[in-house]
């Protein structure tokens, strides 16, 4: 009998897995029991109330956290028996919060390419005529070809996001990790960046996509794999978006009554401002 092929085996793996993670900092216990998997070419996302472990779980998925217990696999790999660095570099992180101390100097196009080298400036590397090439390519994609020979800081704000997650894309990572990612942009900015993130989702060889949000409309429509977490820190269920998204779950998630409506495939949540005095 034929052993099967590793490779093939990884590439077919889910490209996260948690089984039973717990973590806890401080004698503050932050996520307890929690087990969830993604699979390859997947939109996926993880919602929950402010301080629930979301960040905290993104983290421990990059491998900039380590769980006290549980099992932590990414693209096939378990955590604790590879290389982080060779694994991160097959991820790719957006993270607006993240202050970036680029070289003043820098375009849209040096910002993007010097995501090769993890580097905050091209003034010591030598990107190859191939880099420049695909980081064009990128911007193309993110509709910033026109912005390419701009200086970053320039860019309005959701221009520098998309510059950021043509950066993230640079090195062909399999996986896309975005914690919040619309954070503080106007309605036009926030759907750009969707529909920027939705098409590259439809890629031949793009990646599968775990975002971070507080707000259901942010959710992509190809969303097919969410994770509600309590504020406690556990899981309160996992799946689709029709299974997860219902009135009963966001308001067991929020602790106050939330009723979620879908428009052509959008969720929206809201409160009744009748129960508000309920909240104070």
């Amino acid at each position: 009998m034929s052993k099967p092929n590793s490779t093939s085996a990884r590439a077919s793996a889910p490209v996260l897995a948690l089984d039973g993670i717990h973590f806890s900092r401080e004698s503050r216990q932050i996520l307890t029991d929690v087990t969830w998997s993604v699979a390859p070419k997947q939109i996926a996302a993880i919602l929950g109330a402010n301080g629930c472990g979301k960040s905290t779980l993104l983290r421990i998925a990059c491998a900039y956290l380590w769980p006290q217990k549980g099992t932590v696999k990414v693209l096939g790999e378990t955590l604790g028996e590879v290389a982080v660095q060779s694994l991160r570099a097959r991820i790719g992180i957006v993270d607006p919060t993240t202050i970036y101390p680029f070289d003043e100097n820098m375009s849209a196009r040096d910002v993007v390419v010097s995501g090769y080298f993890s580097a905050l400036t091209i003034g010591y590397v030598h990107p190859t005529a191939e880099q420049w090439g695909h980081a064009e390519h990128l911007l193309a994609q993110v509709g910033l070809g026109a912005q390419r020979d701009q200086n970053y800081f320039t860019l309005s704000t959701g221009q520098r996001m998309r510059a950021l997650i043509a950066r993230a894309l640079v090195r062909r990572p399999e996986l896309l990790i975005l914690d919040e990612p619309t954070t503080g942009l106007d309605l036009p900015a926030r759907e750009t960046i969707l529909a920027t993130l939705a098409r590259l989702h439809k890629e031949p060889h793009g990646p599968a996509m775990i975002t971070v949000t507080h707000h259901l409309e942010e959710l992509l429509p190809d969303t097919r794999n969410i994770l509600l977490l309590s504020t406690r820190g556990t899981v309160i269920t996992s799946g689709s978006p029709e299974k997860v998204l219902t009135n009963e779950n966001l308001s067991a998630a929020y602790n106050m009554p939330i009723h979620v409506s879908n428009t052509k495939g959008r969720y929206h949540a809201h409160v009744d401002p009748n129960t508000w005095a309920d909240l104070l």
